[in-house]
Formats: C-alpha cells, structure tokens, sequence
C-alpha cells in the first residue's frame, strides 16, 4: 500500500507539474459550408472595432475545378457582417498563372498576380485591388519579364528546373512592404530580379542582383525586408572552388546581400569547422540576424543552433556563436543528456518577444516509404507517410547565446493532409506557445517526461503548450473532440494581436475558430 500511494503522489505530481491552467478564451464562429472543400486562411487584419477581416484562398480537388478567394468580415462575436467571393478566371492570353500573396493598406485589399501572357510572351505581375467595403477590383501591372529570361519552374515541364527557380514573395513584418524576387535564367551567372514595393503598390527599388558563379553553385536561402520597407537582405549558400578544399566542416560559404536604392553589398562569412546546411535572416530593431542548426559532423545533423549578428547597414559581423543543445534539451528528448546530434530538423518560424530576444521553432519531420504487393501477384504499389514529430524550440539573448532550449515530444503522421497535425506557435509577451492537436491521453515517458500523440488527423483535441521565459512549460487542453462538429487545422493558423484564427472541417462543413491569449 505504501508503494502504491509513493508512485500514485509521484504521478499526479507529474501531471499538476504539466498540466497547468493556461488563461485564453474561446469565440467559435457558426458552421457554414462552402461550394469548394478545400481553402486555407492567408490573411487577418484587425478591422479597428474589434472585427475582424479575414482572407481564405479556396481551390477545387479532384472531381471539381476552380479556385479563388472568400473574403470575409466578422464582427468581435465571429458573426459575419459581409462575405465576397473572387473567383480566379484565365483569359486566353493568360495562363498558369499563381497568386503570390495578399496585402493590405487601409481598407485597400490587393492580392499580387503572377502570370504568363501568350500574346505577349511575358510573365507579368499585377495587383487586383478593391476596397473591402464594395468589392470591385481593379487590375494594376507592377512589372512584366520576357518569357525568355525567366527560369521556369516545375509547372512548366522544363528539365532545366533548379531549386529556386519561380518567384519568391515576402511581407516585412509591419505589413507596409513586400518584395518579390524571379530567378532569370542564365547557366553562368546566378541572376536574380528583386522588387520591392510598399503596400500602396509605390515601387521602391527594382534590382538586378548577379553572382559570378554557376547557378547551381549557388543556394537561395531566404529574402528579408526592413521593418522601414528601404532595405532587401538576401543570403544565399555558395559553393566556391575555394571552400571545396577546405578540410572541416561545410565546403561552402555564405553570403549576405544587402540591397536598396544606392545598390547592393555582401558580406561573407563561414561556418568555419563546423556544418551548417541551412541559415534564416531575420532584421529587428538594428539587428540583422541569421540563425540555423550546426553539426560538427555533416549537413542535416544537428548539434545545437548558429547565430551571426550583422549590422543591418555595414553588414559588419558583430557576433558569431555556436551553441550546443542545452543539458536539459538533451533530457528532454532522450530521457538522459546524450552526446549525439539530431537529424531531420524542419525550420518552422522565428518568433521576436517583447525584450527582443528571439525563438527559434523546428519540427523533427521526415517521410517513409512502404511497397504493397497486390493479392494477384502481379506488381505492387508504393505509399508514403510523412512524420511531423517532435517540437523543437529555443530562446536567444541578445548576446547570442541560449537562454533555454526545448525538445516537446511529440508523434503524429499522415499520409497526405498535414493540416490537422503539426502546431502554430506564437509569443505573447515573454511566454511562447504552440498550438497542436493531440489524442485522448498524454502518454508519460521516464524521468518525467511526457509525449504527445494522436488518433487520427482528422479527430483530435485541441490543445495549448506554454513555455515560461525561465524555460518551463505546461499544457492544457483547450477543446475537447466530443465538443466540436469539425476538427481544427492548427498547422495552418493566423495570427493577430494576441489571437490566433483556426478554420475546422469535416467535408465542406466549416468553422472559424479564435483563441485569444
């Protein structure tokens, strides 16, 4: 009996310590349909009356063509006070076309158009613009490129495909600007055509980035734009005949390109003995920052997380720091702290707290491979599972260096819609928190650890884990299945202030969710 009541206190300790009353509230829009079944939501905007203005992008599936955009204004409640449908339709001139992405300013909606013109041979960008009050858009054309210059990306069919090939489009972090960058084919030069515009559609700065060195010796890591909308950084990966013969560590180097309306600059740096496959840009305040996991063994193994601090002007380096996995990051992924690197770590977003440290969010995510032989005999097929795994999160000081970093175990898998699996995160003030669903039980893992799990992508609860500024986190579960009429897809969530917007669905059933911290 005394053994029974030691491990029966040291359980619920376990779960008082975790499961912990997380403040938030809950607004469920009514269940509507729509004509298609699929859509996502690309944009949130506070409408200044504690309303909101919602963007959601639809397209059809197998057995249904179309697609489009629901554009949508609720009131503080979630009921809707004015709906509008934009239906995307191609004239015989324009074909395989795309929407980059949407911007707002005032009340002014404009989603950017990329689109290939046959009469006239070119790739041209617009912006379909329209107040939010009447809903008539009107067509600007920003820039157009000759058909022949561009590199064409895989919906093309073109074998000369390389992995940053199309179009990239970023928005800065007030929402003020936007950049759009097309890789220009040319086999001996990387080539690159940037745009910037503010979100009026103003043109600030149109560029012509090149490097002297053959296209696939070069990697496109990422564009950032300034939060004053003046200033695009771009880092690319290189390859140089130089760093081939370099005897540890990556055989490449990396380059930063600052550019504006006086031209470009780069700054160089190495990872020196160490490996680093993949680095992000991130500029704040008056820092420019690019962060990533390291090895100390090969690319696409990680031994803890690399952080260069530029001036945002200079691009002077002001730091460099590599940072192993914390003891208790160990732990909390292996039960014990263990020298051993990590694999398959997908970059999931960077997060900027009030005292402008920073949060650096991954995900352990992979695919496998199974062969089904068929009952006849006579051949067989092959299906994929793809893993979204454990949640990998850490907070940088302004310094550089790790104020915590944790592993939250967690095990989910879909063999298609990753929409219900995987999490969003998010900052309010200090704390950190990650959105995910999960199954009926918590499974507990030795030295006091805990997994999260699921029962299937499409049937979950709702759940929120919150990780303190000193590094400790707790979890609550928000919204139980049995409550729901449609399950909630937090890999695809929005944010706004301190709420975070989930659409649900089951079939075309949909439903609008906000959870306000």
């Amino acid at each position: 009996m005394k053994i029974f009541l030691t491990v029966l206190i040291i359980s619920l300790s376990i779960t008082n310590f975790y499961a912990q009353e997380i403040p938030n509230s809950i607004i469920k829009s009514e269940v509507f349909k729509d004509e298609y079944k699929h859509s996502s939501i690309v944009l949130v905007e506070d409408d200044g009356n504690d309303g909101v203005f919602i963007v959601r992008s639809y397209a059809g599936g197998l057995f249904s063509s179309g697609a489009g955009y629901y554009f949508e204004h609720y009131d503080s409640n979630l009921k809707l006070i004015k709906e509008y449908e934009y239906e995307m339709k191609r004239s015989d001139i324009e074909k395989y076309g795309s929407i980059l992405g949407v911007i707002m300013n005032g009340d002014q909606v404009s989603l950017i158009d990329f689109v290939y013109n046959t009469k006239d041979k070119a790739f041209v960008c617009s912006a379909l613009t329209s107040s939010i009050n009447e809903f008539k858009f009107n067509k600007k054309e920003l820039f157009r490129i000759a058909s022949e210059d561009v590199m064409k990306s895989q919906w093309f069919g073109d074998n000369q495909f390389d992995g940053d090939s199309g179009t990239n489009f970023i928005v800065n972090e007030d929402k003020t600007a936007f950049a759009i960058t097309i890789d220009i084919k040319d086999k001996n030069t990387e080539t690159h055509k940037v745009f910037l515009f503010d979100n009026k559609l103003n043109k600030n700065i149109e560029h012509n980035f090149k490097r002297d060195i053959k296209d696939k010796k070069f990697v496109y890591e990422n564009i950032d734009v300034s939060k004053d909308g003046k200033n695009l950084y771009l880092l690319g990966k290189v390859f140089t005949e130089e760093k081939k013969k370099k005897k540890e560590g990556g055989k490449y180097q990396y380059e930063l390109t600052r550019i504006s309306n006086e031209g470009q600059a780069t700054q160089v740096f190495d990872t020196d003995e160490h490996f680093s496959g993949s680095l992000k840009t991130i500029v704040f305040q008056d820092k420019l920052t690019c962060i990533g996991f390291y090895s100390d063994r090969k690319d696409y193994r990680f031994k803890g997380i690399s952080y260069f601090e530029l001036d945002p002007i200079t691009l002077a380096i002001r730091k460099s720091k590599y940072n192993p996995f914390t003891e208790q990051f160990m732990i909390d992924k292996y039960g014990k702290n263990k020298d051993k690197e990590l694999k398959n770590l997908s970059f999931r977003g960077i997060l900027i707290t009030q005292q402008n440290e920073i949060v650096f969010n991954a995900e352990e995510y992979y695919m496998t491979s199974h062969y089904h032989m068929t009952p006849n005999g006579g051949g067989g097929y092959w299906t994929y599972v793809y893993h979204y795994d454990d949640i990998v999160s850490a907070k940088m000081a302004n310094d550089g260096s790790i104020i915590w970093a944790r592993n939250i175990n967690k095990r989910q898998s879909t063999g298609g819609d990753d929409s219900y699996i995987s999490y969003t995160s998010t900052i309010k003030g200090n704390d950190t928190y990650f959105f995910i669903n999960t199954g009926e039980k918590v499974k507990k893992l030795s030295n006091d650890r805990i997994q999260f799990g699921q029962t299937s992508t499409k049937r979950s609860n709702l759940n929120v884990i919150r990780i303190t500024p000193d590094g400790n986190f707790s979890f609550q579960e928000i919204l139980d299945d049995k409550a729901n009429e449609v399950p909630f897809m937090v890999s695809d969530g929005a944010l706004s202030k301190n709420s975070v917007y989930f659409i649900g669905r089951k079939g075309k059933k949909k439903q609008l969710l906000k959870v306000t911290l």
